[in-house]
C-alpha cells in the first residue's frame, strides 16, 4: 500500500523568488494536499534562503514534506536522492521554478483510476514569465489518448517534469548524473523503451517558466560545450544504439524525437567551441542524421519547409534547394509543398513613397534564388534593382558556418507615372513576395492597396498594379477585404478597417500622437508637445503616456495626454497623420499586434523618430530600413548625421534630418535660471544581457533576481561606497545624486545607500539634473551629451569597455572616447575615483581641451531645435 496518491520531488538549488511560488502549485491542489500527496524537497547545496522557506513549509506540513540537504551535485544527484523516499503512487519531477495547474493532480488520478494497465502521464506544457504559449509539442494533447511508441512516431516525449509516473517503473532507475543536458530525455525514453505505452491527457497543465533574468539553465544550455559534444553522443546516440539492441533497428519514434531536438540546434551559434570541437559537433549530427530516414524528415510538424530542405541536404551532402519545384504560388519538394510566400524567398520589409516614386525595400534569400537570376519586370521591360548588403544580424549561420538564410537587400525604384504593372521572377517563374511588418502592405488581403497623389496602388494575386486613383475601385478592394477578415474570424481587424474608411470623413485637423517612453516623460517627445501646444494650435496634438505615471498630472496641465490602453488613444492612431516619439519600439508604431497585418495598408501617418540621445554607436542592427518603418529620423550634430549615412541604417537624406534635439531648446533656458549645486551626477546606461522584458500594461521592467551578482551591479555598488571617494566628498562638502537608467529602475532596492551619496528612487529630471549637478560620472551613455552641450565636465568610467558590445544591441560607433571624448576615460574604481577627486579638488571646472571639443563637435547652439524638426515635418 502507498501512503499518498502522489509523491513530488523538487530539486532545489539558489530558487529562492521562485520555489515558493511552485510549492503552493503542489500544497494548493484540489485534489486535498494532506490527504493526497508527498512534498520531497532536495536542496541541492543552495546559497540563498531557499532552505529557509523550504523549512517553513516543512514545518507547515510535517507529516507531507520531506526535506534533505546534500552538498551540490546537480539535479539529477538530487532527483535520484528524493526518490529514495517516494511514498506516492505516482510520481511527478517538479522543476523549482515551474508550477503545476491546482486542477491537475486531481485529473491525473481520474484517469488513472480509469486505465490501471497505464503507468505513465503525459500533460501539456504552457510557457509563462519571460516567454508565453503553448509549447510546441502541444498538438499531441487535442484530445486523451494512450500512445503505443511502436506505433505512433509523431509523439515524442522529452521532459520527465511534465510527467506522472507509477512509482514501480522507477526501481533501480536512476538520472544519469553526467549529463547536464537531456538528462529528462534519457531517463524517460529509457522506461518507455521497456515499458512502450503511455497516456497523453488534454486538461492537465504543466506550467513551464521561461526566467526574465535568462539564468535558467535551458535558458544558458548554448553556452556549455556539454549541450554539443556531451548531450548527443550520451543521449540521442546512446537512445539510437538502445533502440537497435531492444528492437533490432532505431524504431521511428525514436528517430521523430532525435530530429525533433536536432531541429533546435539547426542555427546555434557555436562560437563556444574551438574549430576542432565544431568539426567534432558536425560529424555527431552527420553521424545522427544518417540513421534518420527522410520520411522522418518530411513528416516533421514543428520543422519549417526550409528546415526540412537543409537537413536533407546535410544528410546527403546535397544542395537540395536546386530540387525545389516553382509551381504557381507554390513550392514543392516531392510530397511537400508550400506557399513561396511562407517561405520568405523575396521580403518586401519596406514601402516608402515620394513625390511619383514608390522605394520598395526588401531582402532576397540567396540560398534558393541567386541574385543573378532574380528579375523585375514592368511588363515586358525589365527595372533596374539594386542590391547592398544588409545590417550583420540579418543572416543566420548553421552550425557548419554556411548560412541558413543567405539573404542580401534589394532596393527597387519604381516610378508610379510610368508603370502599370510590377512582377518579380526567378528564371521563367513568378515569385510571389511575402511582406514584412512594415510595408504597408500584406499578402494575406485579397486586395491590399494604398492611395498617393492621383494614383491607387495594390498588390493582387501575383504582383502590383498602378491605376489611376479611383475610389469606386477602393471601395470593391474594401468589401472584399472586410469580409476576408470576417471570413477568418478577424471581426477585429474588419472592424478597424470600416472605422477607418468613415473616422477620415469627419477629420478636421491633422492630428500628431507625441510620446516618450509609455510610463515616463520628459525628453524630446515632451518638449516637442509643449512646442506643439503653444506654436501650432492648427494640429490636435496629444502626448500618449500611461495614467500610472508620475509625469501623467504634470503633462495634463500642457495639453491633451491620452493613457495608451484608452479606447480614444487606440481609435486615434487609426486615423492620425503623424507619430512623433522619442522612443522607436514596435510598440509606438504598432499598437494591434499580429492584427495590425490586416489594416497596416491603410495607415498613412508618419513615424518621425525624435531619438532620446544623440548616436555616437553604430545602431544598424537596431534600427535600419528593414527593421523599422521611420519617415523621418532626427540627428543633432554632422558626425552623427554621416554616421547614420555611412552605416548599414539605409535611410537616407530623405529620412535622415539635422535639426537638433527638441530638449536642448528647454536645457540651454533652464541653465541660465538653475543655480549649481555641489554635487556630482552618477548615471551609466544599462546592459541588455541584464534587463528583463517589459510588462506592457505598465512599461516598467520586471525585476531581475539575478542581477545584484552582476559585474555591473558590483562595479557602481562598489563605487558609490568607495571609502577614498566618500572621504573626499566629505571633506569637499559635496554629494553624489546616483540615476540610473529607466531599464534598471526596477533593480533600485539592491544597491546600497549611504549618507553622502543620494539614490534618486522617483522619475527623474534629467534636465533639472544636468543643470543643478557639477560634474557627470557615466560610462557609455549618451546622456554625456546633453552634459557638454552646457560646457560641464564629464568622468567616463568603462570598467566593462572589451565586454561592453558583445551583449548590446549595436555595436562602436565613429565616437572614439579617447580622441573625441569631453572628459578623462577611467577603467577602474580607483582610476574613476582619483578622477573625481582631481575634479573636484578644482571645483569642477571644464579643461580647455575638453571645451574646444565640445565647440567643434555640436552643429547648432540655440534653442531653435523644436522649430527645425517641425519645418522638416511639415516637408513630409
Amino acid at each position: 500500500m502507498f501512503r499518498y496518491k502522489f509523491s513530488v520531488i523538487i530539486p532545489i538549488y539558489n530558487v529562492e523568488d521562485y520555489i515558493e511560488q511552485t510549492m503552493l502549485s503542489v500544497v494548493n491542489q484540489t485534489i486535498g494536499f494532506k490527504e493526497n500527496i508527498q512534498l520531497i524537497l532536495i536542496n541541492d547545496g543552495s546559497s540563498d534562503n531557499s532552505e529557509n522557506i523550504c523549512k517553513k513549509y516543512r514545518d507547515m506540513f510535517p507529516d507531507n514534506v520531506v526535506y534533505v540537504e546534500q552538498k551540490n551535485s546537480g539535479v539529477s544527484s538530487a532527483r535520484n536522492k528524493g526518490m529514495e523516499y517516494i511514498e506516492g503512487e505516482l510520481v511527478t519531477f517538479l522543476d523549482s521554478d515551474d508550477k503545476w495547474d491546482l486542477r491537475a493532480f486531481k485529473e491525473v488520478y481520474r484517469s488513472y483510476l480509469k486505465h490501471k494497465d497505464i503507468k505513465i502521464f503525459s500533460c501539456k506544457m504552457v510557457f509563462f514569465d519571460a516567454k508565453k504559449g503553448e509549447h510546441p509539442l502541444n498538438y499531441k494533447y487535442n484530445e486523451d489518448k494512450i500512445i503505443n511508441i511502436l506505433e505512433d512516431e509523431k509523439y515524442p516525449q522529452l521532459s520527465s517534469s511534465s510527467l506522472f509516473i507509477h512509482s514501480k517503473l522507477l526501481n533501480n532507475r536512476f538520472y544519469d548524473t553526467s549529463i547536464r543536458y537531456s538528462e529528462d530525455n534519457k531517463f524517460i525514453n529509457e522506461i518507455l523503451f521497456d515499458e512502450l505505452k503511455y497516456m497523453v491527457l488534454k486538461k492537465p497543465t504543466y506550467y513551464y517558466r521561461r526566467r526574465t533574468s535568462g539564468n535558467s539553465a535551458i535558458q544558458k544550455q548554448t553556452h556549455h560545450k556539454d549541450w554539443f559534444l556531451v548531450t548527443p553522443r550520451n543521449v540521442y546516440l546512446y537512445l539510437f544504439e538502445l533502440s537497435k539492441e531492444k528492437f533490432g533497428k532505431v524504431i521511428p519514434y525514436i528517430q521523430y524525437l532525435i530530429m525533433y531536438d536536432l531541429n533546435w540546434r539547426l542555427t546555434v551559434d557555436t562560437d563556444t567551441l574551438t574549430t576542432i570541437q565544431k568539426k567534432e559537433y558536425a560529424d555527431i549530427i552527420s553521424e545522427l542524421l544518417s540513421e534518420i530516414d527522410d520520411s522522418i524528415i518530411y513528416e516533421m510538424t514543428t520543422m519549417t519547409f526550409m528546415d526540412k530542405i537543409i537537413f536533407l541536404g546535410l544528410k546527403h551532402h546535397e544542395d537540395y534547394t536546386k530540387k525545389l519545384e516553382y509551381s504557381g504560388k507554390y513550392i514543392k519538394l516531392d510530397n511537400l509543398s508550400v506557399r513561396q510566400s511562407d517561405l520568405n524567398i523575396f521580403v518586401i520589409d519596406n514601402v516608402y513613397f515620394k513625390k511619383n516614386h514608390m522605394y520598395l525595400f526588401g531582402k532576397l534569400n540567396q540560398r534558393l534564388i541567386p541574385k543573378e537570376k532574380f528579375a523585375v519586370y514592368d511588363n515586358n521591360t525589365k527595372i533596374k534593382t539594386d542590391y547592398y548588403e544588409l545590417p550583420t544580424n540579418s543572416n543566420t549561420k548553421i552550425y557548419d558556418g554556411t548560412e541558413a538564410q543567405d539573404y542580401i537587400g534589394v532596393k527597387l525604384d519604381i516610378s508610379i507615372e510610368n508603370h502599370e504593372s510590377i512582377k518579380f521572377y526567378f528564371e521563367n517563374n513568378i515569385i510571389f513576395p511575402s511582406f514584412g511588418n512594415w510595408s504597408i502592405f500584406c499578402e494575406k488581403l485579397p486586395v491590399t492597396y494604398h492611395y498617393h497623389n492621383n494614383k491607387i496602388i495594390y498588390y493582387k494575386n501575383d504582383g502590383f498594379i498602378i491605376a489611376e486613383k479611383s475610389r469606386l475601385k477602393g471601395a470593391v478592394f474594401e468589401v472584399k477585404n472586410i469580409f476576408s477578415c470576417i471570413k477568418r474570424g478577424n471581426l477585429k481587424s474588419a472592424a478597424i478597417r470600416l472605422y477607418i474608411k468613415f473616422a477620415h470623413l469627419f477629420k478636421r485637423k491633422k492630428i500628431m500622437l507625441i510620446s516618450d517612453r509609455l510610463n515616463v516623460a520628459g525628453d524630446n517627445g515632451e518638449h516637442f508637445f509643449k512646442f506643439m501646444v503653444s506654436e501650432h494650435p492648427e494640429y490636435n496634438s496629444y502626448f500618449i503616456l500611461s495614467k500610472s505615471s508620475s509625469d501623467y498630472n504634470r503633462i495634463c496641465q500642457i495639453g491633451k495626454v491620452l493613457d495608451p490602453q484608452s479606447i480614444k488613444y487606440k481609435l486615434l492612431f487609426q486615423v492620425c497623420d503623424y507619430i512623433v516619439s522619442s522612443q522607436a519600439e514596435n510598440y509606438v508604431f504598432n499598437i494591434l499586434g499580429k492584427s495590425n497585418s490586416f489594416v497596416r495598408d491603410q495607415y498613412y501617418f508618419k513615424f518621425v523618430f525624435l531619438q532620446h540621445g544623440i548616436i555616437k554607436d553604430d545602431l544598424s542592427p537596431w534600427t535600419n530600413i528593414h527593421s523599422k518603418k521611420i519617415d523621418m529620423y532626427v540627428t543633432s550634430c554632422t558626425k552623427e548625421y554621416d554616421s547614420l549615412l555611412y552605416y548599414k541604417y539605409y535611410f537616407g537624406k530623405g529620412i535622415v534630418k539635422l535639426t537638433g534635439l527638441p530638449r536642448y531648446d528647454n536645457l540651454l533656458k533652464l541653465q541660465k535660471k538653475t543655480p549649481i549645486k555641489k554635487q556630482i551626477l552618477l548615471s551609466c546606461t544599462w546592459r541588455a544581457s541584464l534587463a528583463s522584458n517589459i510588462d506592457r500594461k505598465t512599461g516598467n521592467r520586471i525585476y531581475n533576481p539575478d542581477f545584484k551578482n552582476s559585474a555591473y551591479f558590483r562595479f557602481l555598488d562598489d563605487l558609490i561606497n568607495d571609502s577614498r571617494l566618500l572621504d573626499a566628498l566629505k571633506e569637499h562638502g559635496y554629494k553624489i545624486k546616483f540615476c540610473v537608467h529607466p531599464n534598471v529602475v526596477v533593480q533600485l532596492k539592491d544597491f546600497h545607500e549611504n549618507d553622502y551619496v543620494i539614490i534618486e528612487k522617483n522619475t527623474v529630471n534629467y534636465q533639472k539634473e544636468f543643470c543643478e549637478n557639477s560634474l557627470l560620472v557615466t560610462d557609455y551613455s549618451s546622456i554625456f551629451f546633453d552634459f557638454a552641450y552646457l560646457k560641464k565636465p564629464i568622468i567616463y568610467t568603462q570598467f566593462d569597455h572589451d565586454a561592453f558590445f558583445d551583449g548590446q544591441l549595436y555595436n562602436a560607433g565613429y565616437f572614439n572616447y579617447d580622441k573625441m571624448g569631453f572628459g578623462p576615460v577611467c577603467n577602474t574604481i580607483d582610476s574613476t575615483v582619483d578622477a573625481i577627486i582631481k575634479y573636484i579638488e578644482k571645483g569642477c571646472k571644464l579643461e580647455k581641451k575638453y571645451e574646444k571639443r565640445i565647440d567643434s563637435f555640436f552643429t547648432y547652439h540655440d534653442t531653435n531645435n523644436c522649430k527645425r524638426v517641425f519645418e522638416e515635418i511639415e516637408k513630409l
